[in-house]
């Protein structure tokens, strides 16, 4: 019985459990990137923050956005997941808006499993850095009290990490 191409032993794995697309399966990942940005609590408040994206060609897909902290129970915290919060990104070469616009208008609410891919997928070659600028829109009282609360920003894609070389 002849093997197809893939299976019986490996040469490069070394056991018959494995076949030679085993070792690497394709050259593209799902990557996330993230920054946490804490916030000022009074209205107006400005948070900045930066993610550096690694030396390998990235498809951004979707940006996403969450408050982080006890908003289970607000009434305790409080903190709410109301996107009462504006956005501006942009990178080295580009602002992607044309102001500050609210969180949940531009990439969704996902407490409502609402969620707003980009309008298209952005490709970047590695090695840019994504800025983010956040503006709190109403006065928040904390408990603890504190003087910010952190915003968790989430940009999802592909990352292509090129073609296996031969050993």
């Amino acid at each position: 019985m002849t093997n197809l191409p893939g299976q019986g032993p490996s040469p490069w794995m070394g056991s018959p459990l494995f076949g030679r697309y085993d070792e690497d399966p394709g050259r593209f990942r799902p990557q996330y990137y993230h920054v946490a940005i804490d916030v000022p609590i009074g209205a107006g408040g400005v948070g900045r923050g930066s993610i550096p994206i690694n030396n390998e060609p990235f498809c951004m897909t979707s940006i996403r956005h969450r408050i982080v902290g006890n908003t289970a129970d607000p009434s305790t915290s409080g903190l709410y997941q109301d996107g009462q919060y504006d956005i501006e990104w942009k990178d080295e070469q580009r602002t992607y808006v044309d102001g500050a616009i609210n969180a949940n208008l531009m990439f969704g609410w996902d407490e409502s499993g609402y969620i707003l891919e980009l309008p298209f997928p952005i490709p970047f070659a590695g090695n840019k850095t994504l800025s983010f600028t956040i503006t709190n829109r109403v006065a928040r009282v904390l408990v603890p009290e504190a003087d910010y609360f952190e915003v968790q920003i989430c940009c999802a894609g592909i990352a292509d990490l090129g073609e296996l070389k031969n050993r």
